[in-house]
């Protein structure tokens, strides 16, 4: 079954772990993998979570419904790839619009691509 279109990237990622769990294949293969999808999952929940307060409002939650919310829109993902000690990772990088600043995750930076936060 595919993954819905409309799904947040760590909704997308627990969807992978799920689907491993329901392949037939060798428990070792299955638990590497699910090892690099949760380091995946981790970091994706904690960019998306810096995406949050940054905005101050939840995915899909409208500016006026917030009255500490800032301007600017969830306008999509871009790849990232971050070299980890555990191997390279790939983000689902937020783009945002109409903010009056630049997003900058306080665990990545703006532009990183190497990080030993694992």
């Amino acid at each position: 079954m595919p993954v819905p279109v409309r799904v947040s990237p760590t909704d997308r990622i627990r969807y992978h772990i799920d689907e491993l769990f329901a392949q037939d294949r060798s428990l070792p293969e299955i638990l590497e993998e699910v090892a690099r999808l949760g380091a995946q999952l981790l970091m994706q929940a904690a960019l998306e979570a810096e995406v949050t307060e940054f905005l101050g409002r939840d995915r899909y939650q409208r500016a006026v419904a917030s009255p500490d919310a800032r301007p600017g829109l969830r306008n999509g993902y871009r790849e990232v790839t971050v070299k980890t000690t555990a191997g390279p990772v790939v983000l689902a990088g937020p783009k945002l619009r109409g903010t009056t600043e630049a997003f900058a995750s306080r665990l990545f930076g703006s532009h990183v691509t190497k990080t030993n936060a694992l």
